[in-house]
């Protein structure tokens, strides 16, 4: 199909973050609320992004010399910066989950299977096509995470590792959300493709992330309690839970001429070093 321009929502720059994590200070395995459901689903996320990250950082690449838009241009090198530095330290993190005793292992073959059929089943564009929709996943998550503090990442006075993570991760998750998608318009531009390929994500995302959280628990040998079922189902599924919060987002992409910047999430990314000082502090470069 005929190439598009991108839409961008501003030429500021993608800026690639160095920070440092004191993963030490991750003490406990179920860390989440004590609830062993909700841990094993941030075992489970966290799992997935190293090799993730590549995946999407490949699939990018790919088309890099593609482009010709030095907006955009610029943008894929902040892109593959801020994507390379979250593998690193979701590396930084799974290692540390490791040394309380989690089976990182078996999970982390799990999600290199499932990349490896990708790599070997789809074509670079569907690649791509696979990485947008989950681009999309992420800034939806990012989201949902940054305009509910109180669901679970606790205050800026706890100097939680896990809480820095992901106010970080986030942002630059929203920061980025429309790269791929991007680079998939001006060289695809397939819409049917796109289309098919997300609800196809969208459904065998949270199935994988399921299966994860059997693997982690059968592992420990660990039957979460009716409470931790109970708070698991409202965090996923209540009132502003984050599935039944997502769903309308994911519909919207899914809409034939979606584009990312169509969801407005400036303001998240407005002064953020000012809303979260003790994230910011932890920036090295």
């Amino acid at each position: 199909m005929t190439a598009a321009q991108p839409l961008h929502a501003d030429e500021r720059p993608i800026k690639p973050r160095r920070m440092e994590f004191d993963m030490s200070q991750l003490r406990e395995k179920y860390f989440f609320r004590g609830n062993s459901i909700l841990s094993t689903l941030m075992y489970a996320l966290s799992a997935s992004f190293p090799d993730g990250e590549r995946f999407f950082i490949n699939s990018v690449r790919h088309y890099q010399k593609q482009i010709d838009d030095p907006v955009l241009i610029d943008q894929i090198r902040g892109f593959i910066g801020q994507e390379a530095h979250h593998s690193r330290i979701h590396e930084d993190f799974n290692d540390r989950a490791k040394a309380l005793g989690v089976d990182m292992d078996t999970i982390d073959r799990q999600f290199k299977r499932r990349l490896a059929f990708a790599r070997k089943r789809f074509s670079p564009a569907q690649q791509l096509a696979i990485t947008a929709a989950l681009e999309h996943v992420t800034a939806t998550l990012a989201q949902w995470t940054l305009e509910n503090p109180e669901a679970g990442m606790g205050t800026g006075t706890e100097h939680s590792p896990l809480r820095e993570m992901l106010v970080w991760h986030a942002m630059e998750e929203i920061e980025h959300k429309a790269v791929a998608f991007d680079v998939y318009r001006a060289t695809v531009n397939d819409e049917r493709q796109r289309i098919a390929i997300a609800k196809i994500i969208f459904r065998s995302f949270w199935l994988q992330m399921a299966l994860a959280q059997v693997k982690l628990l059968w592992s420990d040998r660990r039957l979460p309690r009716w409470r931790e079922v109970r708070e698991a189902w409202s965090f996923m599924w209540g009132d502003n839970g984050f599935r039944s919060w997502s769903a309308p987002e994911f519909k919207r992409y899914l809409q034939p001429g979606f584009h990312p910047n169509d969801i407005d999430q400036s303001h998240l990314l407005q002064q953020w070093s000012e809303r979260y000082p003790e994230v910011a502090a932890l920036q090295v470069g």
